[in-house]
C-alpha cells in the first residue's frame, strides 16, 4: 500500500473538479430551460440544438485523449492542456448565455455553432485533468478517496452553479449569470497546474495509434455502462427539476431550495459513499446506491401535486446515488487504465477518459434530445406558466419510473459483471512488480 496522498495535492487538484462542476451543472440544469423559456425555442429545436451540438465529440473526445498522450513538454502530457484550455472554456461557456440577436431558424445554427466550440474548450480542458488521476496513486483504495476528494468540490461547484445561476437570472439576466460563472471556474483550473508540478510524466510512453481500441477492454466497457447508466439519470434529473417544481409543485421560488437539497445531501454522502466502497467493493456500492436511488425517483414522482415539504424530504435522500454516480466510476477507471497498461505496455490514460468524457456527453445530448422531443410529443407550450395535464403527467414520468428501471438495470448489471474487483488488482500489482524486478 503507498503513502496517502497529501491533502494540499488531494484539494489541489481536486478543487478543478469545481470549476467544471460549475459549468456542467449550469448546462445540466438550466440550458435546456434557458433555451427553450428565455431564447424561444421550441422544446424539440432546443433537445436537437443540444444533441447536434455535441454530436462532433465522437471524434473531439478521443482525438483529446489521444493526443494528450502524445504530448511531450516541459511542463508534461496533461497541465499544458489545462492551462491553454481554462480561458476559451470560461469565455464559450459564458457566451453560450449571451443570447442572440435572431430567431427561428438563425438561433438554432447559432447556438449549435456556440455549444460546438464550448464542447471542444470543454473537453481539452476536461480530459487531460481526468487523465493525471492514475498517476497521482497507485493505491485502489486511495484512489477512491483522491476521487472522493475530487468530486466533493464537484458538489460545491454545483451547489454554487445551482444557487447563482437562478438567482442572477432572475435578478439581472442570463447574460450576467453566464459572466459571473465564466469568471469563476478560471482560478481553480490555475490552481490544478501549480499543484500538480512535477507529478505529470512529460515523456509518456509510446502510445497505442488507434483512438478506439480502448473499447475492446472488458473491464473498462463495464465501467463505461455503470457510468453511462448513473450519468443518463443524473442528466435527466438536473434539466427536470425545473419543469417539476413550476409544473407540478407550482412553486417555482423553491428551485434554489430543492437543488440545495439534492446537491448538499449527495456531498454529505461522499465519505460515506468513500467508507462503503473501503468496506466492500466499489461495485458493490455502487449497486446498492444505486437501487436506493431509483426507489427515490420513483418516491418524487408520487409526490402529490403542491407538497413542496415532502418533496423537499425526498430530495435529500437521493445523495447516496448522487455522490456514487460522481465517485465510483471515476475511482474504477484508474484501476483499469492501470492494468491495461501492464497487459499491453502502451499509454493509453488520455485515450481510455477522452471516449469516457464523449460517452458522458451523448448520454447527456440523447437525454436531453429526447426530453426536449417527449415534452413537445406531450403538449408543452414554452413560455407559458400554466401546462396541460399531458405535460405535467410527462414530467413525472421521466423523472420517475423511467430513470428508476435505468438504475435497477445499472445495480443489476454491477453486481454480475464487476469491472475490476480489489483481489484482481492486487494481483496486477504483484505481476507489475515482478515485471519492474525483472
Amino acid at each position: 500500500m503507498s503513502e496517502p496522498l497529501p491533502a494540499r495535492l488531494r484539494h489541489g487538484y481536486g478543487v478543478g473538479a469545481f470549476s467544471i462542476a460549475v459549468a456542467n451543472t449550469a448546462m445540466m440544469f438550466f440550458l435546456l430551460k434557458y433555451l427553450v423559456d428565455g431564447a424561444g425555442l421550441s422544446p424539440g429545436w432546443a433537445g436537437t440544438v443540444l444533441f447536434i451540438g455535441k454530436g462532433w465529440d465522437a471524434f473531439a473526445d478521443p482525438l483529446i485523449g489521444w493526443l494528450s498522450d502524445r504530448t511531450v513538454t516541459r511542463m508534461g502530457a496533461r497541465r499544458p492542456w489545462v492551462l491553454g484550455g481554462s480561458i476559451p472554456f470560461a469565455v464559450t461557456f459564458a457566451a453560450t448565455f449571451w443570447g442572440l440577436p435572431w430567431s427561428g431558424v438563425g438561433a438554432v445554427v447559432g447556438y449549435t455553432v456556440l455549444l460546438l466550440v464550448y464542447n471542444a474548450a470543454y473537453s481539452a480542458v476536461v480530459i487531460p485533468y481526468g487523465a493525471m488521476t492514475p498517476g497521482l496513486t497507485p493505491d485502489y483504495d486511495e484512489r477512491t478517496r483522491l476521487n472522493g476528494t475530487r468530486m466533493a468540490w464537484s458538489m460545491v461547484g454545483g451547489i454554487v452553479a445551482g444557487v447563482l445561476m437562478p438567482m442572477l437570472a432572475h435578478q439581472y439576466s442570463w447574460r450576467t449569470a453566464g459572466l459571473v460563472l465564466g469568471a469563476i471556474v478560471v482560478p481553480p483550473l490555475l490552481l490544478v497546474v501549480g499543484v500538480t508540478r512535477g507529478r505529470d510524466p512529460a515523456a509518456p510512453p509510446k502510445a497505442s495509434p488507434s483512438m478506439w481500441t480502448v473499447l475492446k477492454n472488458r473491464a473498462y466497457r463495464r465501467v463505461v455502462a455503470q457510468f453511462c447508466a448513473s450519468w443518463t439519470v443524473v442528466s435527466a434529473l438536473g434539466s427536470l427539476v425545473p419543469f417539476y417544481v413550476e409544473h407540478h409543485l407550482h412553486r417555482p421560488e423553491l428551485l434554489d431550495a430543492l437543488f440545495a437539497a439534492i446537491q448538499l445531501s449527495a456531498l454529505v454522502f461522499v465519505p460515506v459513499v468513500v467508507f462503503a466502497a473501503r468496506r466492500m467493493q466499489k461495485h458493490t456500492a455502487y449497486g446498492v446506491a444505486m437501487l436506493s436511488w431509483a426507489l427515490v425517483l420513483i418516491g418524487l414522482a408520487l409526490v402529490p401535486a403542491g407538497n413542496a415539504p415532502l418533496a423537499i424530504f425526498l430530495a435529500c435522500l437521493v445523495g447516496p446515488g448522487v455522490a456514487a454516480a460522481h465517485v465510483l466510476p471515476w475511482a474504477m477507471l484508474p484501476d483499469v487504465v492501470e492494468l491495461d497498461r501492464l497487459e499491453g505496455g502502451v499509454e493509453r490514460t488520455g485515450q481510455f477518459y477522452g471516449m469516457m468524457t464523449f460517452l458522458e456527453k451523448v448520454v447527456l445530448a440523447l437525454t436531453l434530445w429526447g426530453i426536449g422531443l417527449s415534452l413537445q410529443a406531450a403538449g408543452y407550450v414554452e413560455g407559458a406558466a400554466t401546462q396541460p395535464d399531458s405535460a405535467r403527467l410527462a414530467i413525472l414520468v421521466l423523472l420517475g419510473p423511467v430513470p428508476g428501471v435505468v438504475l435497477l438495470a445499472a445495480a443489476l448489471g454491477a453486481w454480475l459483471y464487476p469491472p475490476l474487483t480489489r483481489q484482481e488488482h492486487g494481483l496486477a500489482q504483484q505481476r507489475l512488480g515482478a515485471v519492474a524486478g525483472t
